[in-house]
């Protein structure tokens, strides 16, 4: 009896060691093939080629004492403005619907700023629901307070085509050039 329970722990032991090295073996293997699937970084963009990425998505429009930039924002653009985790909550909002991110710096004291955005495009008009930032919101501002914000609409419009931001007094063409459509489609 004695011989045969020691047989079946030899059997039991050769059994465990040949199920761990199947196993070590599987995550291995595993591992060299996901890392050869893995598609390497993207080289860090130069502080250079960060502000010419950004001026190609960017349009300036004065507006009553305050000269705003909107920039149009997309994967290539958030990467630049949004920093950490935050971005990837940023790319999905701007892959479902078309958004801005809105700047400036009053010049003079605003006692009644109104910052209700329109865009329109081919005869169709989308109103932005704004964000706020800093100061992106009805009321006074005072000169020098920085404003900064969004502009989200509620669906995508096609920015390959020409488009107008628009509000109360003021309005900006805004169209894409060829290099930025390029951009958008890498």
């Amino acid at each position: 009896m004695r011989n045969l329970y020691s047989a079946i722990l030899k059997q039991r032991a050769l059994i465990t060691k040949r199920s761990l090295l199947v196993c070590v073996l599987f995550v291995l293997i595993g591992t060299f093939v996901l890392g050869q699937d893995a598609e390497p970084a993207a080289p860090e963009l130069t502080p250079a080629q960060k502000s010419s990425l950004i001026k190609e998505f960017a349009r300036s429009a004065a507006l009553d004492g305050i000269t705003f930039n909107y920039v149009l924002l997309n994967n290539k653009t958030i990467d630049i403005l949004f920093p950490g985790d935050a971005k990837y909550a940023m790319r999905a909002r701007a892959n479902a619907a078309t958004m801005f991110f809105v700047q400036g710096v009053p010049s003079k004291d605003l006692a009644e700023f109104d910052p209700k955005f329109v865009v329109e495009q081919d005869g169709k008009s989308y109103t932005g629901e704004n964000v706020n930032i800093r100061n992106l919101q009805a009321g006074s501002i005072a000169k020098g307070s920085k404003i900064e914000g969004l502009i989200q609409l509620s669906q995508k419009i096609d920015v390959t085509q020409p488009f107008k931001i628009k509000n109360a007094r003021t309005a900006i063409n805004f169209k894409l050039s060829q290099e930025a459509i390029k951009l958008l489609q890498n």
